[in-house]
């Protein structure tokens, strides 16, 4: 179950001793041009920089996590990074050495932060054989998803020692309103597999929908996740309470997904 408040959503599955974490919706922050206000934690968008990272600053106040934040340009591919305290500010107020979609850490006081406007945000934690937590932070679009990002993140996770993993999938585009083409459909054939590609596309009304936290909840339990949260927001469907880059044509601000070990 997720709990929302403040314009953050917190999902049970993750509220775990020692973690942090929060999916911002775009209220709660100072963005005030009409396609960002009010949370905007994406650079690029119309907002002054030093009023992004004001807005990163609040999410990670309203989600209790810290400000110490490593982010990065996201690429849509099926990359994981292991950060630490060393890559503080990357994204922020410093360069990144290469972009990727995803980082794991088992690191206290250092927040990962993914970024999204109808893609997938998935939020990650588990526990070394000591007790110290591992955590994560993914970008999941279709193109990541079917690549298999979330598996990724899985596997580098369980190579820090992380056992007992549970993950937490944000708002997103739901198969309400995710139209996709021939060439989406051939696509996920071609990764995944014609039978995965028939459960979670469905022909409606003359056109194709695809079920994107469907796909990436499919790949994480095919790497043996069975603690998954869900949360049933689709991001097209309320335009007032979250970024959508297909309802706006890409004019749009963009949300974040926080984690950190405290």
């Amino acid at each position: 179950m997720f709990t929302y408040k403040k314009g953050i959503w917190q999902s049970d599955i993750l509220n775990m001793k020692g973690i942090s974490h929060g999916f911002s919706t775009r209220l709660g922050g100072k963005s005030v041009l009409s396609h960002t206000a009010s949370m905007n934690t994406g650079f690029f968008r119309g907002d002054d920089d030093s009023l992004v990272v004001e807005n990163i600053r609040e999410l990670c106040t309203l989600s209790d996590s810290s400000m110490d934040v490593v982010c990065t340009p996201q690429i849509h591919s099926d990359i994981i990074r292991y950060v630490t305290e060393e890559n503080i500010g990357e994204g922020t107020v410093c360069d990144v050495p290469f972009s990727c979609d995803g980082f794991v850490t088992d690191r206290p006081g250092v927040t990962l932060l993914v970024r999204v406007a109808d893609c997938t945000p998935i939020l990650m934690c588990g526990k070394k054989a000591d007790g110290s937590p591992v955590v994560a932070a993914v970008h999941a679009g279709w193109k990541g998803a079917v690549a298999g990002i979330g598996s990724n993140a899985v596997q580098k996770m369980r190579e820090l020692g992380a056992d007992n993993i549970h993950c937490a999938i944000g708002a997103c585009i739901h198969k309400c309103c995710f139209q996709v083409g021939e060439d989406f459909i051939e696509s996920v054939k071609t990764a995944r597999g014609a039978d995965f590609a028939s459960e979670y596309i469905e022909h409606r009304n003359g056109s194709y929908y695809a079920d994107l936290p469907g796909m990436n909840a499919n790949i994480l339990r095919s790497a043996g996740i069975d603690q998954i949260d869900i949360i049933d927001e689709c991001t097209l469907c309320k335009p007032y309470l979250y970024h959508s880059h297909r309802a706006t044509g890409g004019k749009r601000g963009t949300m974040g997904a926080v984690i950190c070990i405290n």
